[in-house]
């Protein structure tokens, strides 16, 4: 999609080292900006470790399951 490497990365992670991955990317200096997607606790804890970096934060909290609906769907069947 004429993206750079190394521009967009996805990471997941286990839940027995998840706070220590998101630890380090909230943390670390080289890391410019952070997007989560997940529970509202979680999205609390990493905007305020990135603030020691004062990191760009994105975040989409609490909702049970982020979707897009593409202009051609069926609405009424999409939002059931």
């Amino acid at each position: 999609a004429g993206v750079p490497k190394g521009v967009f990365n996805v990471v997941t992670a286990s839940r027995q080292n998840t706070p220590e991955v998101g630890e380090e990317l909230s943390t670390n200096p080289l890391i410019r900006k952070l997007s989560f997607t997940g529970s509202t606790a979680v999205g609390k804890q990493l905007m305020a470790q990135c603030a020691s970096t004062v990191k760009r934060v994105s975040l989409e909290l609490g909702g049970c399951a982020p979707f897009v609906v593409f202009e051609d769907a069926d609405v009424e069947r999409a939002a059931a």
